[in-house]
């Protein structure tokens, strides 16, 4: 470094490198920031999470979503919060071979596109027949 700066002082060219070393310390926590956040821990959770980190990415507008539920027979339950849609999603573990039940609940932002949805496990209950 004292063959690029040659004129500047000594005192300085540490002070401009520990500058640069915290920068870049920076830059690489911001980086591990953006990485994706495992929403859930639960292993059989995980293909419902992979199926909706595929199809429903981040901006989907909330009529896409009913349309992807409807579709997969996936119900509509009551949110009781504006801005959210809730449904339980039913997955069958292939792995154990039982089915698997997240409630799930996607929120909005105030253009209706999704930021982000939770899971949580819940009870099987029986197939409508509807």
């Amino acid at each position: 470094m004292e063959t690029l700066l040659p004129h500047v002082p000594a005192l300085f060219r540490r002070r401009l490198s520990a500058g640069a070393l915290l920068i870049l310390c920076v830059a690489l926590l911001c980086a591990a920031g953006c990485q994706k956040i495992p929403r859930t821990s639960d292993p059989q959770l995980k293909p419902i999470q992979d199926m909706l980190d595929a199809q429903l990415p981040p901006g989907t507008p909330d009529t896409k979503v009913l349309t992807f539920l409807e579709n997969r027979g996936f119900p509509v339950l009551p949110a009781g919060k504006q801005g959210t849609i809730v449904t339980n999603i039913r997955h069958i573990d292939s792995q154990t071979v039982t089915p698997v039940t997240a409630r799930v609940t996607f929120y909005f932002d105030a253009n209706r596109k999704l930021n982000t949805y939770e899971m949580q496990r819940t009870f099987n209950e029986p197939i409508s027949t509807q």
